[in-house]
């Protein structure tokens, strides 16, 4: 497999919509008390969109159906073995298979807490976009400080029962761990929203590395709703005294306090 990779610069959903066994017994030929087994050979593996394994319990989501107009997923919750419900447009569900496959931050961190709120928080036909595995992002470390600014290693484990995955290809959002400057996850939010908005615009495939590309990704993530958490980010995160020259966000205005953006975003 080729691969590229492009370094870019640097919310809003309705209410979920819920289906599960305790009000249908039966779904697509599925039923509560299933076997797992029995079910994969309905929905197959191959289709899976992601999983999750925790103990007893497994939980599969599925585009359902592929080509729904509603752009709706189900997920399935399997213990021990059995069919015990399941769910339509679970989010919450589906970003904790999603980040425990893509991310390599895990929950406590802030950097995590960022990635999920922006996922929850974000349009969900967006969201739905961007956590495909077929062109998933996945989110790793940046270091620039301590001995790890050398050389630093990560690693993907691929079970025997993952779907596929990147088969057309992926974004890679390397966070920097300057971001431990927050206290709170608002200002890493800002960023985070940055990166992912590049990828629903398509910028960095379409060449679009420049200014403008990044003033259309803020002006993207004002309209999601994350306003606040872009100017925390800008006031944290923005130009210092003696960086290189960046994007000023409004460089038509003569407004000394318009917020000017960090190396490289």
């Amino acid at each position: 497999m080729r691969l590229t990779i492009f370094l870019s610069a640097f919310l809003l959903c309705g209410p979920l919509a819920f289906a599960s066994s305790k009000g249908d017994s039966v779904i697509h030929g599925v039923f509560a008390g299933m076997s797992e087994g029995d079910f994969l050979k309905i929905y197959p593996q191959p289709i899976l969109r992601d999983l999750r394994h925790e103990g007893i319990d497994d939980w599969l989501t599925y585009n359902e159906p592929i080509d729904d107009p509603l752009h709706e997923v189900i997920t399935f919750h399997f213990q021990n073995d059995k069919l015990i419900e399941w769910k339509l447009n679970d989010r919450p569900e589906l970003i904790k298979e999603y980040l425990g496959e893509f991310c390599f931050y895990q929950d406590p961190s802030l950097i995590y807490q960022a990635i999920r709120n922006v996922l929850l928080k974000m349009p969900y036909n967006d969201f739905l976009n961007v956590t495909n595995r077929q062109r998933p992002i996945l989110f790793t470390e940046f270091y620039d400080s301590g001995t790890a600014r050398f050389a630093s290693s990560s690693e993907f484990i691929v079970s025997r029962d993952d779907p596929p995955c990147c088969k057309e290809g992926f974004t890679l959002v390397k966070l920097g761990m300057g971001l431990g400057l927050a206290k709170t996850p608002g200002p890493i939010e800002g960023v985070v929203a940055h990166e992912i908005a590049h990828r629903v615009l398509d910028t960095i495939r379409k060449g679009n590395v420049n200014c403008d590309a990044e003033r259309a990704s803020n002006a993207l993530i004002r309209k999601w709703g994350f306003k606040k958490e872009f100017k925390e980010a800008s006031q944290l995160f923005g130009q210092k005294k003696g960086d290189p020259v960046a994007c000023q966000e409004a460089p038509h205005k003569a407004n000394p306090r318009d917020p000017i953006l960090p190396k490289g975003y």
